[in-house]
């Protein structure tokens, strides 16, 4: 690992994050505990922190089919490179409780509701993301009052966009939501990932998030184009599905259609990387 003027500090977070880990096992006796890595590079370094307790079971990565290829291989390659088992849950691999196939697709879902804007970003999250986390409790729990802990990558110091405070643990249900970071700056984050001598995503160095859900709920005026500067491929899926559906709806991926929607607490735990993610 990497020495730098700044390790007893950095030592100290990684520690602090641990022992919050461990606090919230004695509370709630998870039977997994579960490190979800979008890529980012706020979830890399709670991954990180996650892997060094020795109850860490996985990185959990939600594909939800409209994201930068790029950031997947580069989740994949991390956790390959160092030691980290991986479960990739796809949105267009969905199933029901008794085990149906109930792909979400989200150019279906764009083809029938319009491109979201800020208003639709629950119905997103729902299809998208929210499944797959009720998919993966379904495929860890045994017992109807097991619960299962998910480390996150929310931090206090993000955004305006985030909804509400980000707490230290919280329990929903049978889900455990624990964000060891969360009173962290970015610039900590990015000493927790060198002191690991962890690779930077390059996709967050050059669009300033992780683009793991483009599903445009929250795009800015000029983020498609700044998209296609450095992944040509997935602006053009974007824009093609532009061409199809502005005739039809009239506002495009950028837009904003007045709608709204109930924003639930997993939305800001999942979604905290549509922000645009500092140096």
């Amino acid at each position: 690992m990497n020495t730098t003027p700044d390790t007893c500090e950095v030592e100290w977070h990684i520690e602090l994050g641990v022992k919050r880990i461990q606090a919230a096992i004695e509370r709630f006796n998870p039977v997994a505990i579960y490190g979800l890595f979008s890529g980012g590079h706020d979830s890399l370094a709670a991954t990180y922190i996650a892997s060094r307790h020795p109850a860490f079971t996985a990185a959990v990565h939600i594909n939800t089919g409209i994201g930068v290829s790029q950031t997947r291989d580069f989740v994949r390659d991390t956790c390959e490179n160092r030691g980290w088992p991986l479960l990739e849950y796809k949105a267009m691999e969905n199933t029901t409780a008794k085990g149906v196939p109930d792909p979400q697709d989200y150019k279906e879902l764009v083809r029938r509701f319009g491109f979201p804007g800020p208003g639709s970003h629950g119905l997103m999250y729902n299809k998208l993301k929210e499944r797959q986390i009720r998919r993966l409790l379904r495929d860890t729990k045994t017992k109807r009052n097991q619960k299962v802990m998910l480390i996150s990558g929310c931090r206090s110091q993000e955004s305006v966009r985030r909804m509400g405070n980000v707490e230290e643990c919280q329990k929903d249900g049978a889900k455990i939501w624990v964000a060891p970071i969360h009173d962290l700056s970015k610039t900590e984050c990015g000493r927790i990932i060198q002191y690991a001598s962890l690779k930077r995503n390059p996709v967050v160095d050059l669009i300033h998030k992780s683009g793991e859900c483009l599903c445009g709920a929250f795009a800015k005026p000029g983020e498609l184009d700044e998209l296609e500067m450095w992944f040509p491929e997935t602006a053009a899926e974007i824009r093609t599905l532009e061409a199809e559906l502005m005739p039809k709806f009239g506002w495009s991926w950028e837009g904003k259609p007045q709608k709204k929607c109930k924003v639930t607490k997993e939305a800001g735990m999942l979604c905290h990387n549509c922000n645009i993610e500092g140096p």
